[in-house]
Parts: C-alpha cells; sequence; structure tokens
C-alpha cells in the first residue's frame, strides 16, 4: 500500500481525493490538517486507512511535520488554500512545500493548480486573478525542478460544477422559474466535477510513467449559462432561465455574509492586516470572470485537450447535464467550500 500524504484534504477538492483514493485499497493517505476534531477531519478518519498528522503552526505550514510525515509517504497531493493564505503566502508555501518533499526523497508530487491566464493574456490587467497567480507562480517553479530526484505533476483545476448548490445557486421567481444569475455574458466556464478529479489523481500516482512531468488541464467541458440552464429543465422537468448579470449585483450577493462584503482582502483569514493583502474578493472574481467570458469554444483563454482527458477516464462526466443526472441535482443549496461555510 502507497502512502500519500495530503495537503488541503479537509477542504472539497482535498476530501474528494482522499474518499477516491481510500475507496481503492491501495492507497493509505495522511491528512496534513491543523485539527483533527474538526467535522471534515472526522468524517475522513471513518474511511479506511486513513490517519492525522498535526500542522502545528497557527498560519502556514510547520515544515518539520510536513517533513516527517513526508518521509513515510510514497507521494504528495499538495493543495495550498489562497484563499486562507492570501496570493503572496500561497506562492511562498506552494515552492516550500515541494521543496521539503524533495528534501523527504517523495518519489512523486502532485501540484493541484490553475491556469495563467494573465500570462496567457500577455499580462492584461483585466484577466488578473490572485488565486490564480499565486498557483500558477508555483507551477511555473515546479517546471523546472528536474524529475530525477522526485517525479512532478501539475493538475489546473477550475471551478467546480458542485458550485451551482452555493456561489452559483439558482433563485425563483414569483411564477417558480428558477434563474441562473451569472455574469458570464456569451461566455463559458470549464467545471471540473470533484469526484472525477479524485480519479484523475488516482490515475496519476498509478501511472508515473505517463503522468511524471505532465501538466494537464482539467475540465468537463466548456459550459454557458444556458447550457446550465437547459441542462437544469431537461433533468428536472422545472423551467429555467439564464440570465447574465452586471458583476457588481453578483458579487453584493455572493459576499454578503463576508465582513465587507465584495471590498474584503482575500486572506483576510491569515492574520495580515488588509494593506497587506493584495486584493478584494470583488476585483478578484471579477478577473475570474473575465476570463470564462474570454473563453468561449475552447478556442480563447481558457483551453483544454479533452481528447486526452476521455483517455484517461473514458466515463468521465462530460457535461453539466450528466452531472446534474448523476448526483440528482434539484438546484437546492449545499454547503461545500470553507469560504461560505
Amino acid at each position: 500500500m502507497k502512502a500519500i500524504l495530503v495537503v488541503g484534504g479537509t477542504g472539497a477538492q482535498g476530501a474528494a481525493v482522499v474518499r477516491v483514493l481510500a475507496s481503492t485499497g491501495d492507497f493509505g493517505i495522511i491528512l496534513f490538517t491543523r485539527s483533527a476534531d474538526s467535522s471534515q477531519c472526522q468524517e475522513l478518519l471513518k474511511l479506511p486507512d486513513v490517519e492525522v498528522a498535526i500542522n502545528s503552526a497557527p498560519q502556514g505550514y510547520d515544515l518539520e511535520a510536513f517533513e516527517a510525515a513526508a518521509r513515510k509517504s510514497y507521494g504528495v497531493f499538495l493543495n495550498t488554500d489562497g484563499f486562507s493564505l492570501g496570493e503572496e503566502a500561497e506562492t511562498y508555501w506552494g515552492i516550500r512545500l515541494y521543496e521539503t518533499a524533495v528534501k523527504a526523497r517523495v518519489q512523486h508530487v502532485v501540484y493541484s493548480g490553475l491556469d495563467d491566464h494573465f500570462r496567457n493574456s500577455g499580462y492584461d490587467p483585466k484577466f488578473y486573478v490572485g488565486h490564480f497567480q499565486g498557483k500558477a507562480r508555483v507551477q511555473a517553479y515546479i517546471q523546472g525542478q528536474p524529475k530525477s530526484l522526485t517525479a512532478w505533476t501539475i493538475t489546473r483545476t477550475g471551478p467546480y460544477i458542485e458550485m451551482l448548490a452555493e456561489g452559483m445557486l439558482p433563485s425563483q421567481d414569483a411564477n417558480g422559474r428558477y434563474i441562473f444569475a451569472i455574469p458570464l455574458e456569451e461566455g463559458e466556464m470549464v467545471f471540473i466535477h470533484l469526484e472525477d478529479y479524485g480519479r484523475y489523481i488516482e490515475w496519476i500516482f498509478r501511472n508515473p510513467a505517463r503522468s511524471a512531468g505532465l501538466d494537464l488541464g482539467i475540465g468537463i467541458a466548456h459550459t454557458s449559462g444556458k447550457d446550465i440552464a437547459e441542462a437544469f429543465t431537461a433533468v428536472t422537468g422545472k423551467e429555467a432561465i439564464y440570465q447574465s448579470v452586471p458583476f457588481d449585483a453578483w458579487a453584493k450577493a455572493a459576499f454578503s455574509s463576508f465582513p465587507n462584503g465584495a471590498d474584503t482582502k482575500v486572506g483576510f483569514r491569515s492574520g495580515k492586516a488588509d494593506e497587506n493583502l493584495n486584493m478584494t474578493y470583488g476585483q478578484n472574481f471579477e478577473g475570474f470572470f473575465n476570463l470564462y467570458k474570454a473563453s468561449k469554444g475552447n478556442v480563447g483563454l481558457v483551453k483544454r485537450d479533452y481528447q486526452l482527458l476521455d483517455e484517461i477516464l473514458p466515463d468521465r462526466v462530460k457535461s453539466a447535464k450528466e452531472w446534474m443526472e448523476k448526483v440528482g441535482y434539484k438546484g437546492e443549496r449545499k454547503a461545500l467550500l470553507k469560504e461560505f461555510r
């Protein structure tokens, strides 16, 4: 049994990876977490062959504890949380955790990243997204490292389609019609399905000869707002429409529970003063939606090799409709992200 040390395992993405790996019977999981008593961690500890290593650092990561756990591990799945850390700290800690994993002679590091759309746009400021760039800089660093000591793989993800039950939850009008109000205009989102993401990670660890050095962009399909509404009607039989709303109106509603609404700084939980954090949630997500407005038809800023993804996971979810059918989606709220929990 190969031990996999998981950073970020109690978050939405990491928990999906843990569940998939634990279900195989071939991987032991070491969760690197600050609290073994959290409800998220306790749920994962019910799975077979899952144990905990404690990150005792109040912010950031305890490198000594991480190294001790890494020395017992075949591989590391590394997903730092830029929303908690802030952009600058995520860049620093991503690099230091990678370096420490190599020092510990881990055989394979899988880094959960995001596309460098800012660079790909020619550094156009309207496409600057802090939580993307914190990871993109780490990816650029890892891509320059030799695979002779430690194999590495990068996965580039995107918004979770499960966010249709939280950040992009539909509302209902007076006639009971469902309204998906998203500031997307005619653009297309590139969602990932969390369970399938866990299965990609399983494939990576099982196939190091193919996955070492791979920079894998993951997605279900390029999906418009109209696609989402039509899929909902087809699956549930309930009338639904897509409305492209002004970004400010969406952000006001989406971040209404945050200390300063959409003006709250990304990384505010890190303990840093506001002046030491780079972007507000409003600024961050305005750039985020600008990316997908410029990504229609798999020919814009966000591109995916769907033929390769079909080869890796032939039975992957390939559309919003397939996902809604699979999970029984009915437009109901479901807690997912720590930011909204």
